[in-house]
């Protein structure tokens, strides 16, 4: 007894065919994994570190050396605000510092009770506001136009050489190295006047820097 014939249809055949090749490439290579897959936790990235976000507002340039220094030294009799309308309250007008004026007006609504010049919030105070865009460490030293000048004069007059690359240095900078060899201690006719105390100078062709000498800090410049 002859067995029986089965017939194959063409089309299954044909995708037996196919999944038998598929088989056979698949085992001639070694499985990957999507660089952007973390096996451990299933996640799936971008496979590239997440760009760091944050939502600061743009930075404003910093006010003048010489308008920070005019707010700094606004006169503060230490009189506390009563709120809107008092005495207290700090008073509009215009301060001239060497040229740069800086408005001391203050906000249409009434300040808080108890503020000074000094505590005044900055939407009450634009003095505070100025303020408040310098930064800590390049806060200038309350040195009137008189003290200035006489700084300037006695530094330049003073028998010592520039240092190399000081005309780049600003307050809250830090000299070089090799800057610190320039250091030089202020001339006898400025060394007594306060908030002088313990500086050096380092001269540049167009100003004076006055610089802190235990890390080489610039604490602030006199320009002519």
């Amino acid at each position: 007894m002859k067995s029986p014939v089965f017939i194959v249809p063409a089309a299954v055949l044909a995708t037996a065919t196919a999944v038998a090749i598929l088989v056979a490439q698949a085992g001639d290579r070694s499985p990957t994994l999507d660089p952007g897959f973390v096996p451990d936790t299933g996640q799936i990235n971008s496979g590239h570190a997440a760009e760091p976000w944050s939502d600061a507002l743009p930075q404003e340039e910093p006010p003048s050396q010489e308008a920070a220094r005019a707010a700094l030294m606004m006169p503060d009799d230490g009189t506390p605000s009563a709120g809107q309308g008092s005495a207290g309250q700090i008073p509009s007008g215009q301060l001239t510092t060497a040229g740069t004026s800086v408005s001391t007006t203050t906000g249409t609504a009434g300040p808080p009770i108890g503020a000074t010049t000094q505590t005044m919030p900055a939407n009450f105070s634009q003095r505070n506001d100025l303020l408040d865009r310098v930064p800590t460490t390049a806060w200038p030293l309350p040195l009137n136009e008189q003290q200035r000048k006489q700084i300037y004069t006695a530094v330049m007059a003073d028998n010592s050489q520039s240092a190399p690359g000081a005309t780049e240095l600003k307050p809250g900078s830090f000299l070089s190295f090799n800057q610190t060899q320039d250091l030089h201690g202020l001339p006898q006719a400025v060394a007594g006047i306060n908030g002088l105390e313990g500086l050096k100078y380092v001269k540049a062709n167009d100003k004076a820097l006055l610089v802190r000498p235990p890390n080489g800090f610039v604490v602030d410049e006199i320009i002519p």
